[in-house]
């Protein structure tokens, strides 16, 4: 038992000492506990980094939730970043991603959105339109009636073009989320690619030794306390059986 006690700590310290070593070779930063790993290009305003930052990929931390502006709209809330596919999760906190679709212009920075576009036309409209239209409540109110259409339908008379643009989707209130189409991916120059490639290659090549020799220690670990207790084992039953050859002499 006090093998396995010792097991316990052990292993926490391992453990710990995986996190922190992959923290330390990753350059990985947090904006609360729940945010998402922060690292290259990305990086947190007013921290220190050891790499040179790039403007567009600034990140603010306030009351613990990660957000990115964008001169075009404001700031959008970041649930997550996936390093591998280069692809970066957002969500409005005004609640109105179409609002996000019709204003955000993505073409004087790195980034683009992750899902293929479509060209969809957004209508402004004194009155209600009949079915098969759709409203976008959050872009509408009670004296205009917003809509997203195929530019190639004919404007209804009520009605005038807002503005057309590529988009993942048109509205439909069976995609109602206020994340869905908000995933970006970025483009690098060349140098900055290879070198992001590079920093986050090493990322998961540091991350994954660092399992491998803790799966290694906790194999060794595990191996040499079943030696100790199979031995100890076998020195009581020793132990037991000369006792037991003892009595029966008596």
């Amino acid at each position: 038992m006090a093998s396995f006690a010792f097991l316990f700590p052990f292993l926490f310290c391992v453990f710990s000492f995986q996190s922190s070593v992959t923290n330390a070779i990753c350059h990985i930063s947090k904006c609360g506990d729940t945010g998402p790993d922060i690292l290259y290009p990305f990086h947190t305003k007013g921290q220190r980094q050891d790499y040179d930052t790039l403007p567009s990929f600034e990140l603010l931390c306030k009351n613990n939730v990660t957000t990115i502006q964008f001169p075009s709209y404001g700031n959008l809330v970041v649930k997550s970043i996936s390093y591998d596919t280069k692809k970066i999760d957002l969500f409005d906190p005004k609640n109105c991603t179409h609002l996000v679709f019709m204003n955000l212009n993505l073409s004087l920075t790195p980034f683009h959105y992750f899902n293929v576009l479509k060209n969809y036309t957004y209508l402004n409209c004194s009155t209600s339109l009949p079915p098969p239209f759709v409203e976008v409540p959050c872009l509408s109110a009670s004296s205009y009636h917003v809509y997203t259409v195929d530019p190639s339908l004919p404007v209804p008379g009520s009605c005038k073009r807002l503005k057309t643009v590529g988009i993942p989707f048109a509205y439909s209130p069976y995609l109602s989320d206020n994340s869905l189409g908000l995933g970006l991916t970025w483009d690098l120059r060349e140098s900055q690619d290879i070198q992001s490639g590079n920093q986050t290659r090493d990322s998961h090549i540091a991350r994954n030794a660092v399992i491998g020799f803790s799966i290694w220690v906790f194999v060794v670990a595990m191996i040499i306390i079943s030696i100790k207790v199979g031995g100890s084992t076998r020195n009581r039953q020793d132990k037991e059986g000369k006792l037991l050859q003892k009595l029966g002499d008596f």
